[in-house]
């Protein structure tokens, strides 16, 4: 029989070659295993983040579209409006006292039953952003609201709704300032806010996880009377305190496994929470929750100059997460080379299936000629356009071009050139928008630019510059290409029918015109 020994020097270099390949093949499975576990991770939780953020405002915006709804049946009708001008116009407290009694009388009823569906502040002011009256308080007024509430400030400068969280004087809330108006005439503003205990009922209701509300505590220093600093206490994170009447010991998870997550998690997230993002961890620690693995999620809250001040923190068990790890464990345990392999089918197979639907979305949304958006994709965002340049007074305008006498270029010079001729206007349109500016090829030789906060006039300028830079361009073998063009700015009382409408006429009369000219106004 054959030693070892013998077996060993007879195939040394075999030997070696086989155990120096193995081992760089196993330490390649073990990285790249290694990575794209923690790849895998971390898609899931940015998933997860981005999932949790749309559940947030979506709560939100059910809660405002109630405010919205109280304040249309309850506040803006003549009682609530006469009192209000009355309380403007006279600098007598007796008189103001009697006012701020009546309306109290008037819409407290209503204010109770509401606080049930998770109002949690009715609070009107006076012009110059002066409280006039606290629901919630109604002992506390005639304080000045100025550089301390700047929702309020803004409705008092611009006149119009605002939505966004705030820190005030007694409480933090979601707030929605309306302005209020006697005619014409500017009387006060009124705010209807809710807090974060409404917000987490309403997330509640669709899952039973368990969350908790951060707010800076630089906010409530700046902001809260001395006298209501007692309604908040420190947390376990740098710099936050709780919001006490957040504080719901009845959800999934206890607020004693809360405080000792937070505890353990503070000194890896304390940075990341004064970067003002919202991000989700993996936390796995036996001694606090029987080895059960959690997820924790933190969504930033803004103000109204967009700056994080607050973090909505969500618990939940990360059950799948929990799978898919220890599966990717016992795979590579057991498949250790096999696994390298599968690996990297799989990455291919993942990068084709992304490519595939990028495919499949520029197919449904893009013209295959030009590139442009199509006509498809304008019709889907085209109402969300209007009713967003209408809710915040913002200008919208919108250009209406077409290719002067495009038949003949096709019967004259074939569809090769036609179709040369129609990738090289959308490329100046993409060459020379500025990028809040979306063009389509509406259709044949036909292409619609939607320009976002711009008037009629500053259109009308793009417009021409548009025109002159095509009417000046080369294009292959034809003489000339030029274009006619129809402007027109968005009206208080159009439709998506009637906007589109009025530019068609405007490019119908620019054709009438002689063609290659700027139409913006309809002659009577």
């Amino acid at each position: 029989m054959i030693s070892f020994k013998n077996f060993f020097s007879n195939y040394k270099r075999a030997f070696l070659i086989g155990f120096v390949f193995f081992t760089i093949m196993e330490s390649i499975v073990f990285f790249t295993a290694s990575y794209l576990k923690q790849k895998d991770i971390n898609y899931y939780l940015s998933i997860f983040t981005h999932n949790l953020k749309s559940n947030v405002s979506l709560a939100n915006t059910h809660l405002t579209e109630l405010t919205q709804l109280f304040y249309d049946l309850n506040i803006n009708n003549k009682n609530v409006v006469s009192i209000m001008a009355k309380a403007a116009q006279t600098q007598d407290e007796n008189k103001r006292a009697a006012l701020r009694e009546e309306l109290y009388k008037i819409l407290n009823p209503n204010y109770v039953k509401m606080k049930q569906y998770g109002i949690r502040q009715l609070h009107f002011h006076l012009p110059g952003s002066i409280s006039f009256l606290r629901f919630h308080r109604p002992k506390k007024y005639g304080d000045s609201l100025v550089g301390i509430r700047a929702t309020i400030d803004y409705v008092n400068k611009y006149k119009i709704p605002i939505t966004a969280f705030e820190e005030g004087r007694i409480f933090n809330g979601f707030r929605n300032v309306y302005p209020i108006f006697q005619g014409q005439k500017f009387v006060g503003t009124v705010e209807i806010s809710f807090s974060f205990n409404a917000l987490q009922d309403f997330l509640l209701k669709t899952d039973s996880t368990s969350y908790l509300f951060l707010i800076k505590q630089k906010v409530v220093a700046k902001k809260v009377w001395d006298s209501e600093k007692k309604n908040y206490m420190q947390s376990q994170f740098q710099g936050f305190d709780f919001d006490k009447a957040t504080l719901d010991n009845t959800m999934q998870m206890r607020l004693n496994k809360m405080y000792a997550i937070n505890k353990a998690i503070a000194p890896h997230v304390n940075k990341k929470l004064t970067q003002g993002n919202s991000f989700s961890l993996y936390f796995h620690e036996k001694d606090i929750y029987n080895d059960a693995p959690i997820i924790i999620t933190f969504i930033a809250v803004t103000n109204l100059n967009d700056k994080t001040v607050a973090y909505i923190v969500n618990y939940q068990f990360a059950d799948v997460l929990t799978i898919l790890i220890k599966n990717a464990d016992r795979v590579f345990i057991s498949l250790s080379l096999l696994l390298f392999l599968l690996s990297v089918i799989i990455f291919i197979y993942m990068c084709n299936e992304q490519k595939r639907r990028k495919k499949i979305y520029e197919n449904a949304t893009h013209d295959a000629l030009t590139g442009l958006y199509n006509r498809y994709a304008i019709n889907s965002f085209f109402k969300h356009k209007i009713d967003e340049a209408k809710r915040y007074n913002k200008p919208l305008s919108i250009i209406f071009c077409d290719i002067d006498f495009f038949k003949k270029i096709n019967d004259t010079y074939g569809h090769d050139i036609g179709d040369y001729v129609l990738k090289n206007i959308a490329t100046i349109l993409k060459n020379h928008l500025r990028s809040s500016d979306i063009s389509a090829r509406w259709g044949g030789e036909e292409f619609l630019v939607f320009l976002p906060e711009t008037p009629l006039h500053e259109a009308k300028k793009i417009a021409q510059k548009l025109r002159k830079i095509i009417e000046d361009s080369l294009f292959s073998s034809v003489e000339t290409v030029t274009c006619s063009f129809g402007v027109t700015e968005l009206q208080e009382n159009d439709t998506a029918e009637s906007f589109l409408k009025r530019v068609d006429d405007l490019l119908y009369q620019a054709k009438e015109n002689g063609r290659n000219r700027v139409e913006s106004l309809l002659k009577d």
